[in-house]
């Protein structure tokens, strides 16, 4: 069933009917999101805040995924994302691995994304935490 409500994040997440609360409604109790964008992000409500700044950046987007592999209470989720950032900044075929972890309800507690930002990584600000390197 994990497998089932990984596919369902993602047409959670690019459908533009649902919004943050119907992916929040994925998530179980003190759930984690690890982000090469954000960080380590914990809790629902700080989770809800990073979907709504998710959304703040990538004004468009559309999943692609190919392929799912279950292995206990983990879903690994590889694919593509194609999509527009708020400046306009459009790129096509980035390469993305989400592994999710589940409780024994079948709820997200665990989601580290890897998504390779390199298309959009002069897009982000530099007050954005964990994708620009320090000049040293």
């Amino acid at each position: 069933m994990s497998v089932e409500i990984a596919k369902q994040y993602f047409e959670l997440m690019d459908s533009v009917e649902a919004g943050v609360d119907d992916i929040i409604e994925l998530y179980g109790d003190n759930p984690v999101v690890h982000s090469s964008r954000a960080g380590v992000v914990q809790g629902r409500e700080n989770i809800r805040e990073f979907y709504e700044d998710n959304s703040d950046f990538f004004t468009g987007g559309q999943h692609h995924m190919t392929s799912y592999h279950q292995d206990g209470n983990t879903v690994i989720c590889e694919g593509y994302l194609d999509g527009e950032t708020a400046v306009g900044r459009e790129a096509n075929g980035v390469p993305l691995c989400d592994v999710m972890e589940f409780n024994e309800d079948d709820e997200i507690v665990a989601f580290r994304a890897y998504l390779d930002y390199e298309g959009y990584v002069d897009e982000v600000p530099d007050s954005v935490p964990n994708v620009h390197a320090e000049a040293e």
